[in-house]
């Protein structure tokens, strides 16, 4: 297999000196074009979060954009990057086993982050129990409060064509979602967002229950007055902290709040008091 090769290469940011190898693109002889991106896009987005998949996505583009200028039979040199910054920096004919071996030669040699990649291995991360079936369990452990265990993930019906509203938990005087909070620095937009929706659904619960209190199916004695986001995590932990405040400051402490709990146990003691305190 013959043809031409083009490697690419990008500054991550217009101040920096630094510069990226974001792929290679091949012209085949017979007129065929591919390119392949340095990054591994899973693997870049384990290791640098969003940043990574940032560097992906331009290095795709600009790999892409080359690849449709030769495919459009135009010279090299009147390529025009879609990034300032983006340039060929190599430019060479080449004969290679396959296609999958001419990229994997040019990449090690063209691109350090590739290779460094090539050897990361992204982590396993061990799935463990939910936050309200741990909450569940410990609840369980109380012998005089077993009664509560069957009004965890209770299910509204809010609507003849919309799905159920799932409730972490719905007592007789009381109601809350669990969230669990980050302790990855990466983790606290996406733990963030979690908590604006759970606190939106406490406010869409609150109003439910006040006006359609029979048409969601509610038990004779469920009249819960009491709603909060249960968030389980250290406040002594420097990101959890900072994970805390964040959603705290989303809270309406007029209709629902956020409480901060230690950990499972502490979150079940909570909703076992609330509902002695409110009865």
């Amino acid at each position: 297999m013959r043809g031409r090769r083009a490697v690419v290469d990008f500054i991550p940011s217009l101040s920096s000196s630094e510069r990226l190898c974001a792929g290679v693109v091949l012209l085949l002889d017979n007129g065929e074009v591919s390119w392949r991106n340095a990054l591994d896009m899973r693997k870049a987005e384990s290791a640098f979060g969003a940043a990574g998949l940032a560097l992906h996505s331009v290095a795709e583009r600009l790999c892409e954009s080359l690849a449709h200028h030769w495919l459009q039979q135009q010279p090299e040199e009147a390529w025009a990057p879609p990034f300032e910054g983006a340039a060929i920096s190599e430019s060479a004919t080449f004969t290679a086993r396959d296609v999958d071996a001419a990229f994997e030669f040019a990449l090690r040699q063209s691109s350090s982050l590739h290779v460094l990649l090539g050897a990361y291995e992204i982590p396993q991360q061990t799935r463990t129990t939910g936050i309200v079936e741990r909450v569940r369990q410990a609840v369980r452990r109380s012998s005089h409060s077993k009664y509560l265990a069957p009004r965890f993930g209770r299910e509204l019906n809010i609507g003849a064509d919309t799905q159920p509203l799932k409730v972490d938990f719905l007592g007789q005087h009381f109601a809350c979602y669990f969230l669990q909070v980050t302790a990855s620095e990466r983790g606290i937009p996406g733990n963030a967002e979690r908590a604006y929706g759970k606190l939106f659904e406490l406010q869409a619960l609150r109003r439910f229950v006040s006006h359609k209190r029979k048409s969601l199916g509610l038990l004779d004695d469920e009249r819960p007055g009491k709603f909060e986001l249960v968030l389980v995590g250290d406040g002594q932990h420097p990101v959890q902290r900072r994970a805390l405040a964040q959603i705290e400051a989303l809270a309406d402490k007029g209709e629902v709040r956020a409480r901060p709990l230690l950990d499972a146990n502490a979150a079940a003691e909570h909703v076992l008091q609330m509902e002695r305190q409110v009865a």
